[in-house]
């Protein structure tokens, strides 16, 4: 495996920063209010295509082993030819690094889809953020897909800061039987996704929510291993493949002030993830009201949207079969709850 990688760090004011590192004397750095930390990938380049990752002591109701080899992953510049070509890619800017934070929940603000930021975290506890680089207003902003602009233009991202990157899993679920999952991203982004955690008191648990931004020029799912027999051709490898083009998810889980995401993990070992009912916690039908009104103007919502999906052969618009432009926008979530199972 090849990598490089350098992180920049330095401190995060609370008020506006430069875009540049400045050097301070201990008199400046006394006066510095740390708000959390920031850091850039610079020159990231990684090449796993001969490395295999196998993950054990996954087992099914029989209790037999049930291993997940994690193969072929690289993560490097767009343009990348699936991995083919590789060279690095610097992620990120000094002004628009990605960030760890601690800090009250009501500082924290998160950007709805109509181009306002709102509050989402409740006030008067302290809230741990993990953020990648933000995602902008106006002007400043770049294309979150190049030349789609249904996607938008509020990332912070510009061209040459987007990852080709792929990674492929083999399940053995059952005996003598591989499962194969190839997944090859081109042109990825992720501005604006982020997870905060926080401790609920009144639960005794640890909760948070989630922002997962996900914008990809393309991206194309393979169900078998190229090269190995049925998939070795061109033509073999198309009719085994989902293309996706010019794809976009904005996936939210959890209003915090309201509608935390639970975590969870059952007496026989089995995780939990819960988005409770945002007005369960009002006692009368006013208070009820009130948290509905609030949690259906100001929650983030989730959107999917694929402009052009095609499974099997052939290039988009030709051959296998088309379906054309999908999408699942402004999805409100009011109760969701999944949990793991034996296979």
């Amino acid at each position: 495996m090849a990598r490089t990688a350098s992180l920049l760090l330095f401190a995060l004011l609370a008020g506006p920063a430069d875009a540049e590192m400045q050097v301070l004397d201990d008199h400046e750095l006394a006066d510095v209010q740390g708000a959390g930390i920031g850091f850039v990938l610079d020159q990231v380049l990684l090449d796993a295509s001969n490395a295999t990752i196998t993950i054990n002591d996954i087992t099914n109701g029989s209790g037999q082993n049930v291993p997940i080899s994690v193969k072929e992953f690289y993560l490097g510049a767009a343009g990348s030819n699936k991995g083919a070509n590789l060279s690095p890619v610097t992620i990120g800017r000094l002004n628009h690094p990605f960030a760890l934070n601690l800090a009250k929940g009501e500082a924290m603000r998160t950007l709805r889809d109509d181009g306002q930021w709102v509050q989402t975290t409740p006030s008067n506890v302290t809230v741990l953020e993990f953020m990648f680089p933000e995602r902008l207003t106006g002007a400043a902003g770049q294309p979150c897909i190049g030349g789609f602009a249904a996607a938008g233009n509020t990332c912070s991202s510009r061209a040459n800061e987007k990852v080709d990157m792929g990674i492929r899993f083999d399940f053995q679920v059952a005996a003598g039987r591989t499962d194969i999952l190839n997944l090859d991203f081109a042109e990825l982004t992720m501005d604006g996704s982020y997870l905060r955690l926080w401790g609920d008191s009144s639960r005794s648990q640890m909760v948070g929510e989630a922002r997962i931004n996900l914008f990809a020029k393309s991206l194309q799912i393979m169900s078998c291993a190229a090269g190995t027999s049925g998939c070795s051709s061109t033509t073999e490898q198309r009719d085994r493949t989902i293309f996706l083009n010019n794809a976009y998810a904005n996936i939210s889980l959890g209003y915090g002030k309201t509608q935390p995401l639970l975590f969870d993990v059952s007496s026989n070992g089995q995780f939990a993830l819960e988005l409770p009912n945002p007005t369960a916690s009002g006692t009368t039908t006013a208070e009820k009201n009130a948290l509905a009104a609030d949690f259906y103007a100001n929650a983030p919502r989730t959107n999917i949207v694929i402009n052009s999906l095609q499974a099997g052969s052939g290039n988009f618009g030709s051959g296998g079969y088309n379906f054309g432009y999908n999408a699942i926008q402004g999805l409100s979530i009011n109760y969701l709850k999944v949990t793991s199972h034996d296979l």
